[in-house]
């Protein structure tokens, strides 16, 4: 399957194939590791979260103000 087989599919096609490939990787039994890099995004945004105070939601509370 090539890429211009891909972006010939319907929407709905793609994203179910998309779903599937991401599926396969909890699969594998080799663990992918982030980057370093993650863990230092992760970290900044924790500073910038004590230092400002940054109000956060649960996924319940954001579903709640729909």
């Amino acid at each position: 399957m090539s890429i211009n087989d891909i972006k010939h599919m319907p929407i709905q096609e793609r994203m179910q194939l998309m779903e599937v490939i991401l599926d396969s990787f909890s699969n594998d039994e080799e663990e992918i590791k982030s980057p370093s890099w993650h863990q230092e995004i992760l970290d900044e945004r924790a500073r910038h979260i004590e230092k400002y105070g940054v109000k956060t939601y649960t996924l319940e509370e954001l579903k709640a103000k729909r």
